[in-house]
């Protein structure tokens, strides 16, 4: 299943470090992943495009005035605000969840083949607990809906595929940075 693509001939100087080299082609798994990845890509930016412009109309059209209830407002009025209180945000997470499998499922497909350094770790650990406390931030400070359950999700995820594989890079940032904003925000939900 390998195509040789250099193997000698021209190669523009570059004989002995080119010399030999295979590429894969496309295999069911790296097109599936190729596709999930598109996908979730696809539904983040079409989530924000929703998002914007309902949320525009939402504020501009249809606040409701005097402590006036949604039930109370037009019928386009309160399809414009469930579109930009819930569906952008399921059509969000839906492409987030879908970009960040695709990318840890990658991950498996294609290992890293050596052992991670102790700088290479620390290195990871150090971006994942600053992207952690983001998560943190978002899930502890801000009313928790739907992005409790992708992080938890994610961070399941994640702590499996890493069980399962081993001290791959991108599994361990992922472990650090979700499951450090799961822990931390379960902590500051229950202490404080």
């Amino acid at each position: 299943k390998h195509m040789e693509i250099l193997g000698g001939g021209e190669t523009g100087g570059n004989e002995g470090a080119m010399q030999g080299r295979r590429i894969s082609r496309p295999s069911r798994p790296d097109t599936a992943l190729n596709l999930l990845f598109i996908i979730g890509v696809y539904l983040l930016a079409a989530s924000y495009g929703d998002h914007e412009v309902t949320n525009y109309l939402h504020q501009r059209f249809c606040l409701p005035d005097n402590g006036a209830i949604v039930e109370q407002l037009s019928a386009l009025c309160r399809i414009v605000i469930f579109n930009d209180d819930e569906f952008s945000h399921w059509v969000f997470f839906t492409g987030f969840v879908l970009i960040n499998v695709g990318v840890m499922l990658y991950q498996i497909v294609f290992p890293y083949p050596a052992r991670l350094g102790k700088r290479d770790l620390a290195l990871l650990i150090g971006n994942g607990i600053f992207i952690g406390l983001g998560v943190f931030a978002n899930l502890a400070f801000e009313v928790i809906g739907l992005d409790l359950y992708v992080v938890a999700l994610l961070a399941a995820l994640s702590f499996y595929l890493l069980w399962r594989n081993g001290k791959q890079p991108l599994l361990v940032y992922y472990v650090t940075a979700y499951g450090l904003g799961l822990v931390a925000t379960f902590l500051y939900k229950l202490f404080i």
